[in-house]
């Protein structure tokens, strides 16, 4: 069984935030659309004491994942969360002795692209920065743990409690978190990507996703903000802000709106 991985550093810096009246903005799958992340966060204008997190998938299907890990590094207000995309990546990695070989199930879901974006001038993988980036994803937490959230890529067994959660559930569950009735923590709501909104939620095209059900302050037991960034139909990247539901979303094209609080404290 895999060690769950938390950040404690980072769950402090963000409860932090949402503490002092700063904005904490969470954005679904990323996939390799780095012209929709910087969209977004342009859109987005966060202030100097504003935090971002990523909620996994940041490689992978899209143009450039190369440039979407390059962001979540050098930004110093952003965190991230592992997702399977970055499971999959690592899989076959070994640091200490300097080697890798890809997984046939991750190429065909998106790796091929991502590495692509790792050639060098003679299209040959450029091995050092994705070694290091590598290095970078293994020490990517599966889930951070906020005073009123939990920030996971897929979800949560309903049948575990929090501290009892395994890496398989958090990276890939979904039908058996999305029907549950009750919640994990009824502190806390759970906001997740991995689900593309309108093909697995049956949302409209570009609309997040919410649980039928809801905690006891009114909110619903889970948001599903991935809506699409890397499918044909959506192109939406979204962020949603955890103070006040405010949600703003971006494309490669620069397309940007903003939309209503996602939802109300009762």
């Amino acid at each position: 069984m895999a060690e769950i991985i938390r950040d404690s550093d980072a769950e402090f810096e963000l409860q932090n935030a949402l503490n002092r009246g700063d904005r904490v903005w969470v954005i679904g799958d990323v996939h390799g659309h780095s012209d929709a992340l910087e969209n977004l966060i342009t859109e987005i204008s966060p202030n100097p004491g504003d935090r971002v997190v990523l909620l996994g998938d940041l490689i992978d299907r899209g143009p450039d994942s190369r440039m979407v890990i390059r962001i979540a590094k050098e930004r110093g207000d952003t965190f991230v969360i592992r997702g399977n995309h970055e499971y999959w990546a690592l899989l076959g990695f070994s640091d200490e002795d300097q080697y890798w070989s890809p997984n046939l199930d991750w190429l065909a879901s998106g790796g091929k692209q991502c590495l692509d974006s790792y050639a060098n001038s003679e299209q040959e993988l450029n091995e050092e920065d994705w070694f290091r980036d590598l290095r970078w994803m293994a020490k990517m937490p599966h889930m951070l743990v906020l005073d009123d959230w939990v920030l996971v890529h897929a979800g949560l067994d309903p049948s575990k409690s929090l501290d009892q959660q395994e890496e398989k559930e958090l990276l890939w569950i979904r039908d058996v978190f999305h029907d549950a009735k009750k919640p994990v923590d009824s502190e806390r709501a759970v906001v997740v990507g991995h689900s593309i909104t309108h093909t697995v939620l049956g949302q409209p095209i570009g609309e997040i996703g919410r649980s039928g059900n809801r905690l006891k302050d009114g909110r619903p037991l889970w948001f599903g903000i991935d809506t699409g960034a890397c499918d044909s139909a959506s192109g939406w990247l979204t962020a949603m802000d955890l103070s006040t539901g405010e949600l703003v979303q971006a494309t490669d094209g620069g397309d940007t709106r903003r939309k209503g609080p996602a939802f109300k404290r009762t």
